[in-house]
């Protein structure tokens, strides 16, 4: 049996590192691999977690544990970010480490499904918001998102964008991918390895893009800059200008994002 003092240590030792990742998030949020991956992260935390809620139903002020608990979570990823001198790429691990806290933090203490965790994660969000205004994460759970890859909301940036500015899902312009991709882009040499290589990516894209404020503005820009001509090029019948150029978008998209 753990007595307090232990149940302090696992927390302050184990738990304050549950947002910490070493890992590009889109080695680790792609179809194959987010759900073993997810599961292994549950599985690590599980005790840090239990430790944390016999805290909170021992303490006579569960509440005020619960904010504090995020609290030194927020302190330590605060101590991360504040160590990176340049600017850049503070603002790029900021964004990776909200999309590692959406899709995995977040949903992992929901996962224990207890009202200390519940709690804790209300306040590590506030928190989140009140330390990166432009990287807001919400509350998801994993079974939701993992659900997402079926529904293909995390496999293609063009479903994302259109998805943003309210078109359908056979709306003119994935339609008109589609059919190039399944028709033309597949049977080029390369083409099937490129279509995974694209797949692989492009829900780390996604993931990062998602916690932004203004993830809407950055939709509307690659559709203008990127959607629009590919299919401008796939009307003229340039088939090989559509893909090089898609090929930019997602090598930009994921050195900026």
């Amino acid at each position: 049996m753990q007595n307090q003092e232990e149940r302090e240590k696992i927390v302050n030792y184990g738990l304050i590192h549950i947002v910490d990742n070493d890992r590009n998030i889109k080695e680790i949020f792609n179809k194959k691999t987010y759900e073993p991956e997810f599961l292994d992260f549950y599985g690590i935390f599980s005790q840090s977690l239990g430790a944390y809620c016999h805290l909170y139903e021992e303490s006579p002020e569960p509440e005020k544990r619960a904010r504090e608990t995020a609290q030194r979570i927020m302190d330590h990823e605060m101590e991360k970010i504040n160590a990176i001198t340049k600017k850049s790429k503070r603002e790029m691990q900021m964004m990776e480490d909200s999309a590692f806290a959406a899709l995995f933090t977040i949903p992992a203490i929901d996962r224990y499904g207890t009202e200390a965790t519940d709690q804790l994660a209300d306040f590590l969000i506030e928190e989140w918001h009140k330390n990166f205004p432009k990287n807001q994460i919400q509350k998801g759970k994993f079974e939701e998102i993992n659900n997402g890859f079926k529904k293909k909301r995390f496999c293609y940036i063009t479903t994302a964008i259109c998805d943003s500015m309210g078109k359908p899902d056979d709306c003119y312009e994935l339609t008109v991918l589609r059919r190039y991709r399944d028709t033309w882009l597949a049977g080029q040499p390369g083409g099937e390895a490129l279509i995974q290589r694209y797949y692989d990516t492009a829900p780390g894209i996604i993931a990062k893009i998602d916690t932004r404020t203004d993830s809407k503005r950055i939709y509307d820009d690659v559709y203008r800059r990127y959607l629009q001509p590919c299919i401008r090029y796939i009307e003229e019948g340039a088939y090989e200008a559509c893909k090089n150029l898609y090929i930019e978008m997602t090598e930009k998209l994921d050195k900026e994002k």
